[in-house]
């Protein structure tokens, strides 16, 4: 889906040529369309076992394609909360076995960092790029925005759209609101230490679920997330700033299932908020809000304004 999830149909075609007497065992879960997940959480191969937040989860998304003994899965799994989509996250699960190791390694290169649309690469849109790459071994992880209306609909990738036509159906058929913008964060790992087992991993959540302030400007370049215009808008930094640490500690847990080598792992240290600090930085945007209100409405003068704004921020 969303142009931001492996082109398996390119990856088939590159393997078709090759495989012909390769071998491949794939052990997915096999989840279906509608599926509803009842014990929140979700196991891929018995090796990727991720905790869902609380809710109702649903398979919105699955494509699988096979070609002999090549078999690679992408599922879709959405959460919905009064009408309005909250999350999504999409597993993709694919084995390259230990047949032409050249040739398939090689294709998961460049389909990671050399897709024009998406990938583990420094782009415009993306706020965050942390990358390992050694050989064709490479543990990724990306942090941006999405306008998610433009990408199940209209994406830059003409692909895409024909790749999430299962979203298309599910929302239209549920009657489920998509909010404009969305956060997002990408994980991917790849080596042959694990057998040639690579996953990708992408995460869609809705800004509310971060108590994020709304959105005036709705478009992926205009939109207060966006790299070049957040330090204008101190609210949907500190959302960011919370959703990075959100996805620095996904991705550590995510090396974890890997079983990444430790020198394979990304140092994220650094953008991981504490709890304390979190709480902290929370009960002052709500300070200072309240402070701002009693402002407006003339309860407070200017001076007083000034006085107890310099009292919250120090």
């Amino acid at each position: 889906m969303l142009a931001c999830i492996m082109k398996l149909k390119l990856l088939l075609l590159i393997l078709l040529i090759i495989i012909t007497l390769g071998t491949f065992n794939a052990h997915s879960k096999i989840y279906k369309v509608g599926e509803k997940l009842t014990n929140n959480q979700v196991n891929i191969d018995n090796n990727l076992i991720i905790n869902l937040t609380e809710g109702e989860w649903v398979v919105a998304r699955r494509d699988e394609l096979h070609w002999g003994w090549l078999t690679q899965f992408l599922f879709g799994f959405a959460r919905v909360e009064n009408g309005e989509l909250m999350e999504i996250i999409e597993i993709y699960d694919a084995n390259m076995g230990a047949s032409y190791q050249s040739y398939l390694d090689e294709a998961v290169y460049e389909l990671t960092f050399k897709d024009p649309y998406d990938g583990c690469y420094e782009r415009p849109e993306y706020y965050l790029v942390e990358v390992y790459k050694a050989g064709k071994a490479h543990n990724c992880l990306v942090v941006a925005h999405r306008d998610l209306i433009k990408e199940i609909n209209t994406p830059d990738d003409p692909q895409a759209r024909s790749n999430s036509v299962d979203y298309r159906i599910w929302l239209r058929e549920n009657d489920i609101k998509l909010p404009n913008i969305v956060l997002y964060s990408k994980h991917s790992y790849f080596s042959r230490h694990r057998g040639g087992a690579w996953y990708s991993i992408a995460r869609f959540i809705n800004p509310k679920e971060l108590n994020a302030p709304k959105n005036k400007f709705l478009t992926e370049e205009t939109s207060e997330y966006h790299k070049n215009n957040l330090e204008n808008y101190p609210e949907h930094k500190s959302t960011m700033e919370k959703w990075i640490s959100n996805s620095a500690k996904f991705q550590q847990q995510f090396e974890i299932m890997n079983k990444s080598k430790k020198h394979q792992n990304l140092d994220l240290a650094r953008y991981i908020l504490d709890d304390n600090s979190n709480k902290k930085q929370e009960n002052i945007m709500k300070s200072l809000k309240q402070l701002n209100d009693l402002f407006k409405s003339g309860v407070l003068s200017e001076e007083e304004f000034i006085k107890a704004k310099k009292k919250i921020l120090n």
